[in-house]
């Protein structure tokens, strides 16, 4: 038990997990409109975001700890290796891929700055996973404007209903000159927040197409921010939370 418990808390802190929550976003993209997968774009979002997010995770603790080799040399390994596997495949892309990549590139860097700012942390955010699941996948296609502005917008919606688990969470940790939505408004208004965005979400999926794995999905996130609290066990957002995306993958390919 305690050798399974030490490979998931590597497979959460190395960023794998979100990086697989993300390639089921792209995989339900690619389902929902038939899109062609292609292999080295998804490997370039996949390894992209075990790089982005390491960084962005870890950018606190290396800026004021003393950095040790030897008790993160295993993150390390996997960073460098998700770091080579994406300049590879950035190189294997369409120009118009590699310079959508580099937009969302410069968002992140900015992301340690801008997040100071309460109302900017979950749209920021929201808008990059966004732009790379919902918005890279589709420079490809001749896929009509309104359905591709309208695919996304939904995608944004949700993402912020489900960054809402997160924020509560750690709306204990953060500090309070941060004034995160949880901080300044109160756990409660913040779950009612949540349950706002994912009815945008349903109502923008009727636009687009009915599809009933929409409000499945939007359910579960609702449990899940029903039962959102300060107190919720490390797991709850970082491996639970994360595997709505991966559910909802699943779910496509069994239905669909």
């Amino acid at each position: 038990m305690l050798v399974f418990k030490q490979i998931l808390d590597f497979y959460i802190k190395s960023s794998l997990h979100v990086a697989f929550a993300i390639f089921s976003f792209v995989k339900v993209v690619e389902l929902s409109l038939n899109i062609s997968s292609n292999v080295f774009l998804e490997a370039a979002i996949f390894s992209g975001s075990v790089l982005g997010y390491t960084v962005l995770k870890y950018y606190e603790f290396w800026k004021y700890t003393k950095f040790s080799l030897n008790k993160n040399k295993f993150i390390l390994a996997i960073t460098t290796v998700a770091f080579l596997t994406f300049v590879f495949c950035f190189f294997q892309l369409k120009f118009s891929f590699q310079i959508a990549f580099l937009q969302i590139f410069f968002l992140v860097v900015m992301y340690p700055f801008l997040r100071k700012f309460w109302f900017l942390k979950i749209a920021i955010v929201s808008f990059s996973v966004t732009f790379v699941v919902g918005y890279i996948p589709t420079l490809d296609t001749k896929m009509l404007f309104f359905y591709d502005t309208i695919l996304q917008v939904k995608l944004f919606f949700l993402i912020c209903a489900l960054l809402i688990p997160f924020e509560i969470y750690d709306s204990q940790q953060d500090p309070l000159t941060l004034q995160t939505i949880p901080q300044k408004f109160g756990i409660q208004k913040t779950k009612y927040l949540g349950y706002m965005f994912l009815v945008v979400f349903c109502l923008f999926s009727l636009l687009l197409q009915y599809e009933i794995l929409d409000f499945v999905i939007a359910i579960v996130i609702g449990f899940f921010i029903q039962f959102s609290s300060t107190k919720n066990n490390k797991y709850y957002t970082s491996f639970w939370v994360e595997s709505i995306p991966i559910l909802w993958w699943l779910l496509v390919l069994i239905f669909s």
